[in-house]
């Protein structure tokens, strides 16, 4: 192991520049991964608010009395989609009318023709566009309803538009880690081919390959780690910005899981670019090799 830790070290002397273009890189692919992490988490929390703020109204039969109401009311909240539930009496519904409207209907009708009600919100992962009139028939078919009211088509434009955008967060997400990817291979490979004739002479002096390729996994780990370093430092300061232009910007997932995925991310980035770069190193040294040596 000491040994493998001295050359790792000793190819960061012997290329120092070229160590400061890749970490520059690797921040880079590490950035853009972490970024196409965030934009996920994002998507899906901006997802998961709308779907939650989406209000259907389940009107009673009037002649429900007190104790089967609150039986209807256990039978909603029974249901596994369901994370909230409101009843709205009669008297509070009017209050409500007249104060949206500014129209009193007492003045002319001598009784009140609005009925109880239950305002109920979803669960946001249990609803989507393909299920939602399924979840409203289930509602519906509760004894004691006597109607659903919601703006179907508003409902479902807003559940297809919220699917579509989170399809494309994922397929851009996937070509930015594609990308990531790719930097840091092409990177490792140019690393490799600049000192190509020192892996030569170590193969002729009848070095390992071990002895080449784990120096060059140590290197691009450790890249990887002060890549992700730099990128947590970046990513810090960014949201520091943020929350000093909006204090009300609020996420309801943990910012940590981003930097610890950031982290994870750079090692990762690191292995992967040095193990594909370093795929075709074998024993074997090619005739064009010798010639040019």
């Amino acid at each position: 192991m000491t040994f493998y830790l001295k050359e790792t070290f000793r190819i960061f002397r012997r290329s120092s520049i070229a160590a400061i273009v890749t970490i520059t890189i690797t921040t880079i692919a590490v950035f853009l991964t972490s970024l196409s992490i965030f934009l996920i988490f994002i998507s899906q929390d901006f997802s998961d608010r709308i779907k939650q703020n989406i209000e259907i109204n389940l009107y009673l039969n009037d002649t429900l009395t007190k104790n089967e109401i609150e039986r209807t009311q256990n039978l909603i909240e029974e249901k596994s989609f369901i994370s909230s539930v409101k009843y709205i009496s009669k008297e509070n519904a009017a209050k409500d009318f007249i104060k949206e409207t500014g129209e009193d209907f007492r003045a002319v009708l001598d009784y009140n023709p609005l009925p109880n009600s239950f305002v109920v919100n979803f669960k946001s992962g249990s609803v989507n566009e393909k299920n939602f009139e399924t979840l409203v028939s289930d509602l519906k078919s509760i004894p004691g309803i006597s109607d659903v009211v919601y703006d179907f088509n508003v409902v479902v434009r807003i559940l297809k538009i919220l699917r579509s955008l989170e399809l494309a967060i994922y397929i851009a997400s996937f070509l930015l880690i594609l990308l990531s990817v790719y930097l840091v291979y092409s990177n490792n490979r140019v690393q490799y081919e600049n000192n190509k004739n020192l892996y030569n002479t170590m193969k002729l002096v009848g070095a390992k390959i071990s002895a080449i390729k784990i120096p060059i996994y140590i290197y691009s780990v450790l890249i990887g780690l002060f890549s992700s370093i730099i990128c947590f430092a970046i990513n810090y300061i960014i949201l520091k910005l943020l929350t000093a232009i909006n204090i009300n910007l609020k996420f309801t997932f943990d910012f940590g899981v981003i930097h610890i995925i950031t982290f994870i991310i750079g090692v990762s980035l690191g292995f992967l670019g040095s193990y594909f770069a370093s795929m075709k190193i074998t024993l074997n040294i090619s005739e064009n090799e010798n010639i040019n040596r």
